[in-house]
């Protein structure tokens, strides 16, 4: 068997990606209400919100909360890109003649 012909997990010695991923979907209904299960996944989340914080760390975070607070504040403030690549996504929308209509301009 070659290296890319299975996933796992990491990179190999060689600099193969071994970039597995498994995904699983449930009906809930087949296993509890989901009235109920929504309540104890709520439940849980201020379990670990009140779980008070390693040192140092900036808080205690159930899974998708950084990404979900990263995708507000970007969609309130939107994304840092640094300058050298706007400015190529501006020559670019330049080439296409769209930079003017989308109102880019190059930075310094």
């Amino acid at each position: 068997m070659r290296p890319s012909d299975r996933l796992g997990f990491g990179v190999s010695p060689t600099g193969v990606h071994n970039d597995g991923c498994f995904l699983a979907v449930f009906n809930v209904e087949m296993f509890r209400p989901v009235a109920k299960f929504k309540g104890e996944v709520a439940e849980f989340a201020r379990y670990l919100k009140d779980t008070k914080p390693a040192k140092g760390s900036k808080g205690v975070f159930y899974p998708g909360e950084l990404e979900h607070l990263t995708e507000s504040e970007r969609a309130q403030n939107g994304i840092a890109v640094e300058p050298k690549t706007w400015n190529r996504f501006v020559d670019i929308a330049t080439e296409y003649g769209i930079a003017e209509r989308l109102k880019l301009e190059r930075t310094n």
